[in-house]
């Protein structure tokens, strides 16, 4: 009897111990899923021209790490220094912005590495290629740390080759237009304003500066390439109104 009443509390720890860790792998198993999914739905709507990568991925504190001995190489801290040292000048500097393919994810818990091929255009129409091993750091769904390789001699070759004047633009096409000039919806919620210098300043809600970037305008045609990385258009369909993102702006007089 002793040793029957011996077993079955044994067997009933080694249960207790499976359920245990069972219990605690579980949350794991989730936690990297979640992680994993949201990785890789943000890179197939950043391939789909739609939304804003970086915002939308990386929390405003993340620490982001270039490896490599370029001048581009290094430890950018904060979302917005990011975007403003490293993704602004090369974006500016494209004429079709880089375009994810990717060929694998990995995630372990709140580690996730993506490994992608990236395809662009230059501003003086040679074409842009790389691979890249970008690793994130999550933390409720936003990257808070991120570590980047990529043959930086092919970004460099970018760098130096296109040269930008005193305002960061190209020095390709960005003659005078007639529709210089704020441009606001009817709610006043976005107040988009085209620069002469051929960028464009968009503001949203109290958010001054939500989105910046270069434009063209070809007779009524707008193309826009923002710092962060997508690309949109519209038209003018009159001097007053312009048709844009699903959203209709008028002229601010």
């Amino acid at each position: 009897m002793t040793i029957a009443r011996h077993f079955i509390t044994t067997a009933a720890l080694v249960l207790a111990l499976a359920n245990s860790d069972f219990a605690l792998a579980k949350p794991e198993a989730e936690t990297t899923e979640r992680n994993k999914q949201f990785i890789a739905q943000a890179f197939q709507q950043w391939a789909a021209g739609g939304g804003a990568f970086f915002q939308d991925v990386l929390s405003p504190d993340v620490v982001w790490t270039i490896k490599g001995t370029s001048p581009a190489a290094g430890t950018y801290r904060g979302r917005d220094v990011f975007i403003e040292q490293a993704v602004a000048p090369f974006a500016a500097r494209l004429s079709s912005f880089v375009k994810p393919t990717v060929n694998d994810i990995w995630a372990d818990g709140n580690d996730v590495v993506v490994y992608w091929d990236g395809a662009g255009v230059a501003a003086d129409g040679a074409p842009y290629n790389n691979s890249f091993v970008w690793i994130f750091r999550m933390q409720d769904l936003r990257a808070t740390e991120v570590i980047a390789f990529l043959d930086l001699t092919q970004y460099d070759a970018v760098i130096n080759r296109i040269r930008l004047d005193k305002q960061g633009d190209t020095q390709v096409n960005n003659q005078q237009h007639p529709y210089v000039g704020m441009w606001v919806t009817s709610d006043g919620r976005i107040r988009h304003e085209l620069l002469p210098n051929g960028r464009y300043d968009e503001a949203r809600g109290t958010r001054e500066s939500a989105y910046q970037g270069r434009y063209e305008v070809k007779g009524n045609q707008i193309d826009y390439w923002d710092d962060t990385g997508f690309t949109a258009d519209g038209v003018f369909v009159d001097e007053n109104t312009l048709h844009h993102g699903g959203m209709i702006f008028r002229r601010r007089q």
